[in-house]
């Protein structure tokens, strides 16, 4: 066998075997004393050692797919550390909105500055989370609201696909509702997003003091009719009965799921919309988190997403996991699989990412520990050592 790129790995996590669910949640395919062969961007071989030429090899205590990020807002300007500060004091949501805070902050700040300043900083902030073994990234508009200043987000996030080695899937997302005619205005954007290719996902900020039900079926209705994929931010605040969308439209996923009718979750289910759980936002927010556990139990597709915005500063899934063993009660093996082949199948790319197989991109990470329970078991440490992208070394420490 003749491979550009060789890592013989003393535990290799493969994922094979699809989508995990309930106890499949544990199960990480793990091959022992494994050799991966790469031939130009795919993965050619995964098992035990054979004999082989290769142009190059690398040595490894851990081999796993990379992390992919289901659910971001990585591209805004400033910061909002100071309320941050008035929710440790106590302060709501709706109390911050009222001192100039929140999401209106960040629209103001965003606007200000200028295409350079943004790009500068998002692309900071891919830089770090590649780092730390995140290869596929999905980031979502937001903080434009006025349809002009959406489309220059969504440009400016097409324009990142050039300027770093990420896999960077743009969402165009309904955020907020200043007034009823914003609605018509939104839609309008639909058409041109298509057409143009701005965004693989619409999304909807569908909760208490965003989108209502009818607003996100009006949109969603629009987007279906232009082939794009749906997502839906559904019970981050409350549950206003935004769960029903999922009977009504083919979505890829619901996000946040904090708050979940019954019927919903089970239609969820049936239609094998994968539930996103944001751990890092409630861990932030200092605020409710999903019940986990119980959609695990009855079989629910969950990922697990950095939902990283200037509310809640963490970017890196290495951290989102160690958040998530702690107030979730997830094992390190169940975090895994819902950060790689299940965050995969929350931006439908589980075909070409998420799990180490034959024909897949070679988006993998080798990390410096003895096994894989390290994943999850620190916080606050980048075991990375090496990125791979496409079959190329994109980092080594």
């Amino acid at each position: 066998m003749k491979f550009d790129l060789v890592i013989k790995a003393k535990q290799a996590l493969t994922l094979k075997g699809g989508i995990r669910t309930k106890k499949k949640l544990r199960e990480l395919a793990i091959v022992e004393d494994a050799l991966i062969g790469i031939n130009g961007e795919k993965i050619a071989y995964i098992g035990e050692e054979k004999s082989y030429e290769a142009k190059q090899e690398i040595y490894a205590q851990l081999a796993m797919p990379a992390f992919i990020d289901a659910h971001t807002h990585s591209l805004f300007f400033g910061s909002r550390e100071n309320e941050f500060e008035m929710r440790i004091e106590g302060l709501s949501y709706s109390e911050i909105l009222k001192k100039g805070g929140g999401i209106w902050k960040t629209v103001n700040q965003t606007k200000k500055a200028s295409d350079e300043e943004i790009l500068r900083v998002t692309k900071e902030r891919i830089e770090y989370m590649l780092e730390h073994g995140t290869t596929v990234i999905e980031i979502k508009s937001g903080y434009g609201i006025e349809p002009s200043e959406e489309l220059r987000e969504l440009r400016l996030i097409n324009k990142l696909k050039n300027l770093t080695k990420a896999t960077i899937i743009p969402t165009l997302l309904a955020h907020l509702k200043p007034t009823d005619k914003w609605i018509d205005e939104f839609m309008n954007l639909i058409p041109i997003v298509a057409e143009e290719k701005l965004a693989e996902f619409i999304d909807s900020f569908c909760d208490l003091g965003a989108l209502s039900y009818e607003d996100t079926f009006r949109i969603f209705s629009t987007a279906s009719k232009y082939k794009l994929k749906l997502k839906a931010h559904v019970g981050e605040l409350a549950d206003i009965g935004c769960g029903a969308l999922v009977k009504d439209f083919n979505l890829v996923s619901l996000d946040h799921i904090i708050y979940l009718d019954e019927a919903s979750l089970n239609y969820m289910i049936e239609k094998k919309t994968c539930g996103v759980i944001l751990p890092a936002t409630s861990f932030s927010l200092i605020s409710k988190y999903a019940d986990v556990r119980n959609y695990i139990d009855k079989g629910l597709i969950i990922a697990l997403a950095s939902d990283f915005s200037p509310a809640s500063w963490i970017n890196d899934m290495q951290s989102v996991i160690a958040i998530a063993c702690r107030t979730l009660k997830m094992t390190q093996a169940e975090c895994i699989s819902a950060s790689t082949i299940n965050a995969a199948y929350a931006l439908a790319l589980h075909e070409k990412y998420g799990s180490i197989e034959e024909g897949k991109f070679a988006d993998l990470i080798l990390l410096n520990v003895p096994n894989y329970k390290w994943v999850g078991y620190t916080l606050g440490y980048n075991h990375v050592e090496t990125v791979i992208k496409h079959g190329k070394i994109i980092f080594e420490k």
